[in-house]
């Protein structure tokens, strides 16, 4: 008589984010990604594993899926002033600078951070020398 096999997923959503942090800082991007996927499903309202997954598709430069996760992160947590920061530097690159100055300065306004002043340096740079500057 045939038995059924049931596998259940013993990692709650923070554990599978562990992981893809852990993976992404070996470089291990794909297997990353799918720790990330893996957190999302069991946690549908946490931003954190939708801001990591942007970075993941950023660094693999797929850019749409990266502005995809990013926004998901900002609309499940409105202060998520990391995923606003990564957004806009991502809008700089794509020559979107009046969305991402919102951006940088809507962070800035939430919470200061070194960082986000240094994103906001580059995009004013970027801006002045697209005004030939």
């Amino acid at each position: 008589m045939p038995k059924i096999v049931i596998l259940d997923d013993p990692l709650s959503a923070e554990e599978h984010n562990d992981l893809g942090v852990a993976y992404e800082k070996k470089g291990m991007l794909d297997l990353a990604e799918k720790e990330y996927k893996k957190a999302i499903k069991k946690r549908k309202n946490w931003d954190i594993p939708y801001f990591n997954l942007g970075n993941v598709y950023f660094k693999k430069k797929d850019y749409k899926k990266a502005e995809e996760y990013y926004k998901e992160a900002i609309e499940i947590n409105p202060k998520n002033t990391d995923a606003m920061n990564n957004l806009a530097y991502l809008y700089s690159l794509e020559g979107k600078y009046s969305e991402a100055l919102r951006l940088i300065k809507r962070a800035i306004s939430i919470k200061f951070k070194t960082e986000y002043l240094n994103t906001l340096k580059e995009i004013e740079e970027k801006i002045y020398k697209s005004e030939g500057y």
